[in-house]
């Protein structure tokens, strides 16, 4: 009896895992997408929720001005429901069109996808006080650093697309070392950017990330 009730909670555990892990790689959908006026009422409280979950297990500063946001179904979701909510978007085919492009964003089995954001407010400079700019960006000026260098790959290469904004988006592959070197916790993790006479350098990536980014790693 006990061995069958161990077997019973350990089948009720994979199961609620596997389920997490479905919905954590499901795309969005129009059924997900909250009316206008809902979501307008319960904004303060999807926004609190949003800022403590990216703080906490998705946003990694690189210096003072640079972040890493890493995307996932959570937080596209809360970004598409702003786009709708800004710009007074209803109708379904739109939507649709909308929530297609923003689904690329959704991280794939061994792929880490990120948001590169720099602040306006407070652009970093290298030492001879040039700015850094986005146009000079290349996929191996950033990089996740494990037992090895892993560069980023940028979703986005076009020259003029590079020119545009203080923001653009990367991914990372990792192969099946790096994911379990990302697991273990034991060997630091982070993410070094550098270009030209700049670098930046996170922080060793708290447990907390590393949970999160390697939930991304196994939808």
């Amino acid at each position: 009896m006990p061995t069958n009730l161990y077997c019973k909670k350990n089948l009720t555990l994979m199961v609620s895992l596997i389920g997490k892990r479905l919905l954590h790689m499901q795309k969005l959908e129009l059924q997900d997408i909250l009316p206008l006026d809902d979501f307008e009422s319960q904004r303060k409280k999807f926004f609190e929720s949003h800022i403590r979950y990216i703080e906490k297990y998705r946003k990694v500063r690189l210096g003072t001005s640079i972040s890493l946001v890493f995307e996932n179904r959570q937080t596209l979701w809360f970004r598409v429901q702003e786009i709708f909510r800004l710009t007074k978007i209803t109708d379904p085919k739109v939507i649709q069109n909308e929530l297609n492009i923003y689904n690329r964003l959704i991280p794939e089995a061994n792929t880490l996808q990120a948001a590169f954001l720099i602040d306006p407010q407070n652009q970093p400079h290298t030492v001879n006080n040039s700015a850094f700019s986005l146009k000079d960006f290349r996929g191996d000026n950033l990089r996740l650093i494990l037992n090895k260098s892993i560069p980023c790959d940028l979703t986005t290469k076009r020259p003029e697309d590079l020119s545009l904004g203080n923001s653009l988006w990367v991914r990372f592959f990792l192969d099946e070392e790096a994911k379990m070197i990302l697991k273990d916790g034991r060997t630091p993790a982070k993410f070094s950017l550098a270009s030209n006479q700049f670098l930046a350098e996170s922080h060793n990536l708290p447990t907390e990330i590393r949970e999160s980014l390697w939930e991304d790693l196994q939808s």
